[in-house]
């Protein structure tokens, strides 16, 4: 009894574990609000993306993303090709990278960053999209050492 009570258990967790992970897709356009990354009518999900979320900025929308200010965490930042997220001054997007999807950040699009944009979990392969950003903003990232390093 005992046994099963324990994997019961266990099967909840990872059920919950699972379900916590969510997609979180752009479509911009809310009128009067057409590039708020904080309206949550411009998500698909109709929800603002979360510690949680899986972000994807696909191509071919009308409008793209525009962070003004500190936002909500997410876990991982997927940028099709010819897409844009603008980070105004003082903006700050961060990365978790909890869960490895997309390498925590895979940009075909261009990242103009006049903000800070922190990733904490970063592979080496996915270093290889920095030349996607621009802007005159910092790019906070983890390496080998505990400390983080700033590039401007």
């Amino acid at each position: 009894m005992k046994a099963a009570n324990i994997s019961l258990a266990i099967s909840l967790a990872i059920s919950f574990c699972l379900s916590a992970q969510t997609s979180a897709t752009w479509r911009g356009g809310k009128p009067g609000r057409t590039n708020d990354w904080n309206c949550s009518a411009n998500w698909s999900e109709n929800r603002i993306p979360d510690e949680f979320a899986q972000v994807i900025i696909p191509s071919g929308v009308d409008f793209y993303p525009v962070i003004k200010n500190e936002v909500t965490p997410i876990d991982a930042l997927l940028m099709e090709g010819g897409t844009f997220v603008t980070l105004q001054k003082g903006a700050v997007l961060r990365i978790l990278g909890e869960t490895g999807r997309f390498d925590s950040l895979t940009i075909f699009g261009t990242i103009v960053n006049n903000g800070a944009l922190e990733i904490e979990n970063i592979n080496s392969t996915s270093l290889a999209f920095m030349q996607q950003i621009q802007g005159t903003g910092i790019v906070v990232y983890p390496l080998s050492n505990p400390d983080s390093l700033a590039r401007r």
